[in-house]
């Protein structure tokens, strides 16, 4: 899922405007999602760490943890990012028309 959003990602930041003005959506909702998946893996370790004898006396979520912690909860704001900056900042300009010189010449 990470690989699909990567890619996305990609495509979006590289692609034109109109693929930057519709791309956001696709991306924000694949970032959320990703999101969720890494933080429900999260809440069934968590759930097994705590009530299933696998995880013996003195056994830690460690390092692993922490950085699926970390990933999850930047991913989610991402995408929140990606969301808000479409409806906080302002559109991309269009492109001026750039007069021929015979266009010019009849405007004066």
């Amino acid at each position: 899922m990470e690989g699909v959003t990567f890619v996305a990602f990609v495509v979006i930041i590289g692609g034109g405007k109109q693929t930057r003005v519709m791309g956001w959506k696709i991306l924000s909702v694949l970032m959320l999602l990703t999101g969720c998946i890494q933080c429900a893996g999260m809440a069934l370790i968590a759930y097994l760490y705590d009530n299933d004898d696998r995880f013996f006396p003195g056994w830690k979520l460690d390092t692993s943890w922490i950085l699926c912690t970390v990933s999850w909860c930047t991913i989610v704001i991402s995408a929140t990012g990606v969301a808000f900056t479409k409806f906080y900042l302002p559109p991309e300009g269009g492109y001026e028309l750039i007069l021929d010189n015979s266009e010019v010449e009849e405007r004066d």
